[in-house]
């Protein structure tokens, strides 16, 4: 009699556990689902992005920006955060918490710049950015072959007339520093078209007269738009600012920091008073004691391009065996390649310096390029004798560390292996330069460098100091406590800009400032959480912490905000 009394007792509790994980199952399969139909919405409005990620379902257009499109993509927005709302208090295992919290985030924060900020509204760049990197974009891919990518070249560049008209439309007093810009890119943007259809004309004779056709359509639609700028009113000084609430949204729902513009404006100067001492410290140490004036190196008679191409690549594959023989993080057996290239003469135009195209995390194809400023084809004593100093002291290793290994290409290529479509589709700055700026220190005290290189130490200090600049500057533009000119001239007496080329450099940045609330203060400041989170792990872990192991971990969890990382790791 009692076992049968304790058999009926348990079947209800095993009943209710069985729904419980049903209803748990079925909340999770609909939560996939309203993520996939999220991700394809976003994907579908901003088409250029979606290519660049490697989502190759809308090749063949570019963004509409339309009032209709814009006021249907604003509803659809809408609709997303009423759906995710009931979600709230879901019991999610920790990593579909984190992806909740993404796809969220993607919402709120394209919702923000359709329906607060309006970009499509004041900022002519992004139309030119549209038309120039929906080519772009494609160029590059190498998802397929350029025969079959030339119908949505074409197909883009067919759009690039409508899509200027509504630019013209959508455009009311944009800001005076975002007409300056956009002239100076127009510019560019048509140099790029017509050397993109000289290309193209080249490699497929049987379509020239439909490319000729097109791309001259398209850039006289920039030609048209350009003189329309240059006749636009432009808007109130300081018009570009996004404001404190603006900003103060982005840092929460983009970045998930919990912290007010004031303090982190105070952050951003206390960093820099200390980054201006260590820097102005250690540079009086170099002059004292490391002026050796110039390297006495034995200069080959015979050196030459290719001699200085094989040099950067291997440079790159000798920064991942550094990487490996050293156990600082593992490099999977099967990461794809970096492959160093001269920026070609149909790009140089979209490519000033050096510059590393990743492919998109849904591309099949992984590779990674690093195209590198165009070299001579003879070299005359003096290009020779330095080129080959530069090689002497393999000058080019900070590059690699920054943007190849264990920078860019490999947080890339490990974010890009996370399963999740939700974490695959990420992109966030904060992280990916975070990173970056934190491998330049941590390959130098591995010993990449050597016991000592002063004058690579020197730069590293440098590079903190000009990113905790940016810090300062990236608040007071968006909160309106600078006005262009005053942030330039700022940045400029700080950072010591003592030739008219590096004052012309800043006052250049200081634009990109303008037109990206939130990216620029992300470098040190993912560089320091980051740090926080290893020197958190470690403290935790005590002797059982193993650097290695949390550099694998730390890069496998897809290019996501550090906070976010941090829920990851159990804080």
């Amino acid at each position: 009699m009692s076992h049968r009394l304790f058999a009926w007792l348990i079947i209800p509790i095993l009943v209710l556990a069985f729904g419980s994980e049903l209803k748990a199952a079925r909340n999770k399969e609909s939560f996939d689902k309203l993520s996939r139909q999220i991700l394809e919405t976003l994907q579908s409005f901003y088409p250029v992005q979606a290519t660049s990620q490697g989502i190759h379902s809308y090749d063949y257009r570019l963004a509409d920006f339309s009032s209709g499109a814009v006021k249907r993509m604003k509803g659809d927005l809408a609709d997303y955060t009423k759906q995710l709302y009931k979600y709230r208090n879901y019991k999610f295992s920790l990593d579909d918490r984190v992806n909740f919290q993404l796809i969220r985030s993607n919402v709120e924060i394209a919702l923000l710049d359709l329906r607060e900020i309006k970009w499509y509204r004041k900022c002519p760049q992004i139309y030119i950015d549209e038309a120039v990197n929906g080519i772009y974009f494609l160029i590059l891919s190498q998802h397929a072959p350029l025969s079959e990518k030339l119908p949505s070249i074409i197909a883009r560049m067919k759009e690039v007339p409508a899509l200027f008209k509504t630019a013209t439309r959508n455009l009311k007093k944009p800001p005076e520093e975002y007409i300056d810009l956009a002239s100076e890119s127009l510019e560019s943007a048509q140099r790029f078209y017509y050397e993109v259809a000289g290309e193209l004309m080249g490699q497929f004779p049987d379509r020239a007269d439909e490319i000729l056709r097109v791309t001259t359509k398209a850039r006289e639609a920039m030609a048209e738009f350009a003189v329309h700028l240059a006749e636009m009113e432009p808007g109130p000084e300081k018009s570009f600012a996004i404001g404190r609430e603006n900003f103060e949204y982005r840092l929460a729902h983009e970045h998930f920091l919990n912290i007010t513009a004031d303090s982190l404006l105070e952050i951003g100067e206390s960093l820099l008073a200390e980054a201006q001492k260590a820097y102005h410290s250690y540079q009086e140490y170099v002059e004292n004691n490391h002026q050796n004036g110039r390297d006495s190196v034995f200069i080959p008679a015979s050196f030459n391009r290719q001699d200085l191409l094989d040099y950067y690549q291997w440079e790159v594959d000798q920064a991942k065996v550094f990487l490996t023989t050293h156990n600082i993080l593992t490099v999977p057996e099967d990461i794809a390649p970096v492959r160093v290239e001269q920026t070609p003469d149909f790009l140089r135009s979209m490519i000033a310096g050096i510059a590393y195209q990743p492919s998109g995390p849904f591309d099949e194809n992984q590779t990674g390029i690093f195209y590198v400023r165009p070299i001579p084809e003879d070299l005359d004593p003096a290009q020779l004798a330095a080129r080959y100093r530069y090689v002497n002291r393999r000058g080019f290793k900070g590059s690699v560390v920054h943007e190849a290994f264990p920078g860019h290409h490999l947080q890339m290529q490990l974010a890009g292996r996370n399963p999740s479509p939700v974490r695959k589709w990420q992109s966030n700055v904060f992280f990916i330069e975070g990173w970056a700026l934190y491998c330049e220190e941590m390959m130098y005290r591995a010993g990449l460098y050597g016991p000592e290189d002063p004058a690579m130490w020197l730069a590293i200090l440098g590079g903190i100091r000009y990113r905790a600049a940016r810090i300062v500057a990236d608040v007071k533009l968006h909160t309106g406590q600078f006005s262009s000119k005053e942030c330039a001239d700022w940045m400029i007496e700080v950072l010591d800009a003592d030739t008219e080329s590096a004052k012309d450099y800043h006052r250049r940045m200081v634009r990109k400032y303008t037109l990206t609330p939130t990216v620029w203060m992300s470098y040190l400041m993912g560089k320091i959480e980051i740090e926080r989170l290893r020197d958190d792990v470690k403290a935790r872990d005590g002797d059982a912490f193993n650097e290695r192991k949390f550099y694998d971990r730390l890069l496998a969890q897809g290019s996501i905000p550090p906070a976010l990382i941090r829920e990851l790791f159990g804080f």
